[in-house]
């Protein structure tokens, strides 16, 4: 088995992140010869994403990523590393590629930025309406969707949900919906050499 090991931002996505691409893996992409590491390698958003520079163009913070993907090769045995974190207010199309050239440079692997927040592709899982009910006309178009979550899962909170929040996604509709998760799915497919299936 090759090993996939998750760089991430948040709290909730140590345990969200790893089940959504094993899940992706396996029942998505077919893909058995992977097994993805259990407990993600943590790093705040200040060493992911460059502080310095004005929103919304930030690159990544490169040192930070190396550093991190490092660790994931050394201390992992990772043979590729996903690198994922919340595009809040920035550019995934700016921050992604210079990411994934860090990378690259050290180990198989891919960068991706869930716009706006990991709480986005949990929402877009609902039905559009009960989402529209939420307050929320454009799920992706702008920040607060941990807030409309909460609107439908009583209580939310990331430690507490994201998990099974996630574990209720359904793969195929939310890839429809979302381009930052459909490059979630590319990336998966990429690193695992699988094809991909229609959008």
């Amino acid at each position: 088995m090759r090993r996939l090991v998750c760089i991430v931002e948040g709290k909730g996505e140590v345990a969200a992140i790893p089940n959504l691409c094993m899940r992706i893996l396996r029942q998505y992409l077919g893909d058995i010869a992977w097994v993805v590491d259990q407990e993600p390698i943590r790093q705040p958003r200040g060493k992911l994403v460059d502080g310095t520079r004005k929103s919304p163009l930030r690159l990544c913070h490169a040192d930070g990523v190396r550093r991190a993907v490092l660790l994931a090769r050394q201390t992992r045995n990772a043979d590729a590393v996903l690198v994922l974190c919340d595009a809040d207010d920035d550019c995934p199309a700016t921050w992604g590629p210079d990411a994934a050239r860090v990378v690259a440079g050290l180990m198989p692997g891919d960068a991706v930025m869930a716009v706006c927040e990991y709480e986005t592709w949990l929402l877009l899982n609902f039905a559009e309406e009960a989402v529209r009910r939420a307050g929320v006309r454009t799920p992706e178009s702008k920040r607060g969707a941990k807030e409309a979550l909460a609107k439908l899962v009583p209580g939310y909170l990331p430690t507490t949900h994201q998990l099974s929040e996630t574990r209720k996604i359904d793969v195929a509709l939310v890839r429809s919906r979302s381009d930052s998760f459909d490059k979630l799915v590319r990336a998966l497919a990429t690193i695992s050499g699988m094809p991909l299936p229609a959008r």
